[in-house]
């Protein structure tokens, strides 16, 4: 028996990257730190409304934060990476903004990037 579940538009979706810091061995056998990618994902990145400011958790974040909706059975830790493909803007995760077990949708606040 299959259950109606709730996702997200399709064409609100394009594809983003996770990305994790790891310690690789270079030339000599010296460590380097190296970004690889985890996973790709869809997902649609969104402005904080109001009320998420008056709801977000104690901490500090910028005009630069924004929400990460995704509907991929993916866990984003914080601190982790993620790259926009649509347009190449990299973000932070700061920490996720869950319903609860029964929903199949994540949201994640994210920071961005200031790009150089």
């Amino acid at each position: 028996m299959f259950f109606n579940t709730p996702g997200l538009p399709r064409a609100l979706l394009h594809l983003l990257a996770a990305y994790e810091r790891v310690a690789e061995p270079g030339p000599g056998g010296q460590f380097r730190p190296v970004t690889k990618a985890v996973s790709v994902f869809k997902g649609v990145v969104l402005p904080l409304s109001n009320e998420d400011w008056k709801l977000l958790p104690e901490g500090s974040y910028t005009q630069n934060a924004q929400k990460l909706y995704t509907d991929d059975p993916i866990m984003l830790k914080p601190g982790q990476a993620v790259r926009d493909a649509y347009d190449g803007q990299k973000y932070t995760v700061k920490t996720e903004l869950n319903h609860n077990t029964v929903h199949p949708i994540r949201r994640y606040i994210i920071e961005g990037v200031v790009k150089e």
